[in-house]
């Protein structure tokens, strides 16, 4: 049986696992995408998981089958991976002109869509290839209703607990990493708040009322 909201962690990552039982989120560690809670978090090892967000997101899946942050808003399909993968892709959606998905921060629901989605995917990953296009090419085949979020959920990586390298930060995250101390809160409902970054604020909220209606 799932259980309510957790994480499913691709890979060791002691930082994350602490900071979830410091917020009380369970966490399972798994090498694929099992949907083992009935709304889970998929987030691969070294990512900053944006945890004052964490509520919205759980009310996202109440309406969505899926919900992930694009990557970057200068990078397409056409531009990553190998040929072949490329024209696999491209003989599945057919225009490689598409921005990508932060896979490595996916949150999914555990109904017919977000399973169907997190098995294709899976699956394509297995056969090898940029998991950014295997996950397109399994959106394109399944269709779920997915909620696609700001790029500024996904914060700038990091080194993980394990020794990883720190990648460079883009560009496009900098600003997010310079406002990390200036949260805001935002009421959702009577003593109900939730944190976001200031400017965010109506986003915030109309994302929390598109997932209530």
């Amino acid at each position: 049986m799932t259980r309510d909201c957790g994480i499913l962690l691709l890979g060791q990552d002691d930082s994350i696992k602490g900071r979830a039982r410091q917020v009380g989120v369970q966490v399972e560690l798994g090498a694929g995408p099992d949907l083992c809670f009935e709304k889970t978090l998929i987030v691969a090892p070294g990512t900053r998981v944006p945890w004052h967000l964490l509520e919205a997101a759980w009310k996202l899946l109440d309406r969505w089958d899926a919900a992930v942050p694009l990557w970057q808003y200068t990078v397409t399909a056409e531009t990553i991976g190998n040929p072949v993968d490329r024209d696999r892709t491209r003989a599945v959606i057919r225009d490689l002109r598409v921005l990508l998905h932060a896979t490595e921060l996916l949150f999914i629901r555990a109904n017919e869509a977000g399973r169907a989605l997190a098995e294709k995917w899976s699956e394509d990953v297995q056969d090898g290839g940029d998991p950014r296009l295997a996950f397109l090419r399994a959106l394109y085949l399944v269709k779920p209703h997915l909620y696609v979020l700001p790029v500024s959920w996904l914060l700038p990586e990091r080194s993980t607990s394990r020794g990883g390298a720190r990648g460079a930060v883009p560009r496009h995250t900098q600003a997010a990493q310079r406002t990390l101390g200036q949260l805001t809160r935002v009421e959702i409902s009577p003593g109900q708040f939730v944190k976001c970054h200031p400017g965010d604020e109506s986003r915030v909220i109309d994302m929390l009322r598109r997932g209530r209606g």
